[in-house]
């Protein structure tokens, strides 16, 4: 597996659309909506989802169809 994919590469963030109004009606003292947001992200029987802590609610539940993919999770460590 290419080495490169294990950096950040996030371009679009999966975010909590009730988490997203609140940080951008100024609801918190966030400095971002990725420091106010309180997600956990993990394998379920079918998929993977992320849950939205803050809200108790789903944000987005992947279902692989009964598909195997293929998974990194390797860390890369900064070069000293």
């Amino acid at each position: 597996m290419d080495l490169h994919l294990l950096t950040n590469r996030i371009s679009h963030p999966v975010v909590c659309s009730l988490c997203a109004d609140e940080f951008e009606s100024g609801g918190s003292d966030a400095g971002s909506l990725q420091e106010y947001a309180r997600l956990d992200a993990g394998f379920t029987d079918q998929g993977i989802q992320v849950w939205c802590r803050r809200h108790e609610r789903n944000v987005v539940h992947v279902d692989f169809a009964g598909q195997t993919l293929e998974a990194d999770f390797r860390c890369l460590e900064p070069a000293s």
